[in-house]
């Protein structure tokens, strides 16, 4: 009864506080003002300590978003709980100008358990994408006899989209398993322009606006229901085990139209106001492809691609590019050994390169690099063997494609806990 009393309350309060914040997404990044924002992959702390590989990865000890033909490895009397947050130092350069921003965001929560042998169920909330900014710039646009004019430019922007995943996952034979998620994708978006003038009198000195100031805002409010499926193939032996996995989530449209109001703004009264309606926001179709190799219980290394065709997607009136994603992942483990904890933590690694998904201002936008390093740290009592707490350091880095445009640096630290109990143990009485 305990158990299931703390686990049950751990998703109530975690489910909550993700449900309350809804724009503090940890997030101050200005390339979040293209696209979607900062795209998140359904990572849960495994996959991010290992460059974000998981398609071919297979493992009854963990939850796997990344491909819902794992959930069929849960055993018969386990029950899984993974929840997970970030903490994380960004680090903006353009020119000579430096800027370090701190954040810290909820991650995700996931449970997993087996509805009968073969067959399990897995439901997750997790983050699709997030957009957080706040930025302003200033240029004089005329100096004369008469005085200096200058205009200011703000960019604001929050939100993001969120999904709730309800899935299945089936292995029909010992080599094949399959799996589908029904997926709830919600959220918002949106951004604000807003560029107003000052002049300066070349005589008195006095400042004042005269010029009309304008102000646009993006918004866009929007919810849909979507699938997608995985499948993976397993062979070799017990000491050396194969698995080759693929994963498919079609394109689909977003209910709710994105729309812009232009506000202009004389002696600060609204003297105009037009709407203007763009074409639905739409989420890509995505291919996954993934490979892992798992020598015994210590070593694995794990492979993954991943295609998603933004090339076929429009954000208020701008149009996206295909994204390329590829990652290789490891995990080490020097032995089961419960009485030395050093040699039985799982160690692990991770390297992954990104192509762009949106354009900025006409040009491909910045290019992401990262690479990870982190451990399990398994709770060990005499009651629980295989709960972890997972930590790992992730290095990003998005180059931009054009010099001059902004680099950020971003070292993030990323905190999971698995919880894997044994809730459908039958009680024995000597």
């Amino acid at each position: 009864m305990t158990k299931w009393f703390y686990t049950v309350m751990a998703c109530l309060l975690t489910f909550a506080a993700a449900s309350t914040a809804r724009a503090e997404n940890g997030l101050n990044s200005p390339y979040t003002r293209f696209g979607f924002g900062q795209l998140a992959l359904p990572e849960m702390g495994i996959h991010k300590a290992m460059g974000g590989t998981g398609t071919g990865l297979r493992n009854y000890n963990q939850i796997n978003m990344m491909n819902p033909a794992t959930y069929s490895t849960v055993d018969t009397l386990t029950f899984i709980l993974d929840m997970g947050m970030s903490l994380q130092n960004t680090n903006f350069a353009e020119g000579a100008v430096r800027r370090n921003i701190r954040n810290a965001s909820f991650d995700y929560i996931a449970a997993q358990w087996r509805l009968r042998p073969g067959l399990g169920m897995t439901l997750a909330y997790l983050p699709y994408s997030n957009v957080g900014y706040a930025y302003s710039n200033s240029a004089v646009i005329r100096q004369d006899d008469d005085g200096t004019v200058t205009s200011s430019t703000s960019y604001t922007g929050e939100g993001g989209l969120h999904q709730a995943y309800v899935g299945l996952g089936w292995e029909p034979f010992r080599w094949i398993s399959i799996g589908a998620n029904g997926i709830y994708t919600y959220g918002y978006l949106q951004h604000g322009v807003a560029n107003s003038y000052s002049e300066t009198s070349g005589g008195s000195g006095t400042t004042t606006s005269s010029i009309s100031s304008r102000t646009k805002i993006y918004s866009a409010d929007v919810s849909s229901l979507s699938w997608n499926a995985g499948m993976q193939l397993t062979f070799g032996t017990k000491t050396d085990r194969f698995v080759l996995g693929t994963t498919y989530s079609p394109a689909h449209t977003l209910k709710g139209r994105p729309y812009v109001v232009d506000y202009v703004v004389t002696s600060s009264v609204a003297t105009s106001a037009d709407t203007i309606s763009f074409n639905p926001l739409s989420l890509p179709e995505t291919y996954g492809a993934g490979v892992s190799w798992k020598h015994g219980n210590h070593l694995t290394l794990a492979a993954d691609a991943r295609l998603s065709r933004f090339g076929d997607t429009e954000f208020f009136g701008e149009r996206g590019t295909d994204q390329w994603r590829y990652s290789l992942g490891m995990q080490y483990i020097p032995e089961y050994n419960r009485h030395n904890l050093l040699r039985c933590m799982h160690y692990r690694a991770g390297l992954y390169y990104a192509t762009p998904y949106y354009n900025v201002n006409g040009q491909p936008g910045p290019t992401e690099y990262g690479a990870s390093l982190g451990l399990a740290i398994p709770i060990l009592n005499r009651w629980n063997q295989r709960s972890t707490v997972n930590i790992s350091g992730q290095f990003v880095r998005l180059q931009p494609a054009v010099r001059g445009m902004m680099a950020e640096n971003c070292l993030r630290l990323n905190i999971s806990v698995s919880f894997i109990e044994n809730w459908f143990t039958k009680w024995k009485v000597n």
